[in-house]
């Protein structure tokens, strides 16, 4: 199983009240192992490394992707090699010095040509982006397409952020492949968000369309711009195709307009992350504020997006005491609560043998799960996953899902649930998760 993906979708209920849209959703990539959507590529490109026998990976690109390659690769001991070339001097204060290769006397025209006959030379596996490794980035981005498909219905919108173009182009085949199976009946209107200068692709999108860019921007090339500058792409003609298939269009966000975009997630739906990956939501927030949009099913895909929930295992009746705990399984399961005694009992065994997950904001419990151990290894799953509950206040904004994350994670995917036969809610959320309906539990009462 993957350590990457199966990111949560956050309902932003308190943005819907602010702008009058609904319904809103916040596609947090910051979820994955490592912080980022790149962590997804990273992860394809060091199990690939790894299959055909490669001891070394050399890796360029935006400063996020690197660091998501490094990671994988100290998980499967694969050493790490990053070129520098001039006027790189961030590479010189972000990584260890022994990881960086002298290339800044290459000519910029070189670089590509240089970096694939190193790796030819020394036999280093290459896994720069832009210009390398473009499938296998697209496949491992496609999964992103599949969790949107399988968890919401009738998608009107998609917000990204447009760089190389992996993306857009990854949703799109991920949309056709839904389409023909009969899982969408039409394309999500796929919107890219970007700088409004010397990216290729939004510059190409305005010559094909005979757009006359009438927005005057002061931009400057700094942190918040600098990894959506892209000269040249492989997945140009992918791209546009995206764009034009699903009715979408590029948008483009100055630096005043994503600090405001930023702050507003920040503030109102207490998510964490940088100014620089905030433009997806700043195009939504653009056309929201044109009254360009309305009601309907409208994702934005967060690169490093995240809650600030934050699950927690409980290990011991000292850290919640045992009759808390059983206050907030009561309280969240609501009229789906057992009774008292029943909760404590299964609380008791799970703390003993299987485990119990707490999801917190602000150290406020927000969720909880209780996985009890059934004593079995083959007759029955060996976990059975007791009670899933959230704050009443919280529905619908990604702790389940986090909880769920968890569960999965710690029991291996062995693990069953009993559901309420009217919970129709309940039981479509953990069908999206894999879960499939077997029978139907009966129990005797005189």
């Amino acid at each position: 199983m993957n350590k990457s993906g199966s990111t949560p979708l956050f309902r932003a209920k308190n943005i819907e009240n602010l702008l009058g849209i609904k319904e809103i959703y916040l596609k947090l990539e910051g979820s994955n192992p490592f912080g980022h959507k790149y962590d997804r590529i990273a992860e394809t490109i060091i199990k690939d490394a790894r299959g055909i026998g490669k001891k070394t990976v050399l890796v360029d690109g935006p400063k996020t992707f690197i660091n998501s390659i490094r990671a994988f690769a100290e998980l499967e001991d694969i050493i790490i090699r990053i070129p520098q070339f001039r006027n790189q001097t961030w590479k010189a204060s972000s990584f260890p010095r022994e990881c960086l290769i002298d290339l800044r006397n290459v000519k910029k025209e070189c670089q590509q040509i240089t970096v694939e006959q190193l790796c030819e030379k020394s036999d280093f596996y290459n896994g720069a982006t832009g210009y390398h490794n473009t499938h296998l980035s697209v496949l491992a981005l496609e999964e992103i397409g599949d969790e949107l498909i399988d968890k919401i219905d009738n998608i009107s919108t998609v917000f990204v952020q447009l760089s190389y173009g992996y993306t857009i182009s990854s949703l799109y085949n991920s949309f056709f492949r839904g389409w023909v199976k009969g899982d969408l009946d039409h394309y999500p209107r796929t919107i890219s968000c970007t700088i409004p200068k010397g990216n290729k692709i939004y510059e190409d999108y305005l010559v094909r369309n005979a757009i006359q860019d009438i927005e005057d921007y002061d931009l400057k090339i700094n942190n918040y711009s600098r990894d959506l500058y892209i000269e040249d792409t492989q997945l140009l003609e992918e791209a546009l195709k995206a764009i034009r298939d699903t009715e979408g269009e590029i948008v483009t966000i100055d630096e005043k307009l994503l600090k405001e975009s930023c702050n507003l997630l920040r503030t109102r739906e207490s998510i964490t992350l940088t100014t620089e990956e905030s433009y997806s939501f700043a195009g939504f927030y653009k056309l929201a504020k044109q009254g360009k949009l309305s009601d309907g099913k409208h994702i934005i895909l967060l690169n490093n997006g995240r809650s600030d929930i934050k699950v927690k295992r409980v290990e011991s009746f000292t850290e919640f005491t045992l009759p808390d705990l059983v206050k907030y399984v009561d309280a969240f399961l609501m009229q789906y609560s057992d009774p008292l005694n029943e909760i404590e009992d299964a609380l008791r065994n799970a703390m003993k043998r299987g485990a119990v997950f707490v999801a917190l904001m602000n150290n406020e419990p927000q969720g909880i799960a209780v996985v009890v151990h059934t004593g079995f290894s083959d007759f029955i799953p060996t976990y059975h996953l007791g009670y899933i509950g959230t704050h009443t206040g919280r529905k619908g904004r990604g702790i389940a899902s986090c909880l769920l994350d968890e569960v999965i994670d710690f029991t291996g995917g062995n693990v069953s649930l009993h559901v309420d036969m009217n919970n129709n809610r309940a039981k479509k959320l953990y069908e999206k998760w894999g879960f499939k309906h077997k029978y139907n539990r009966m129990l005797f009462q005189k």
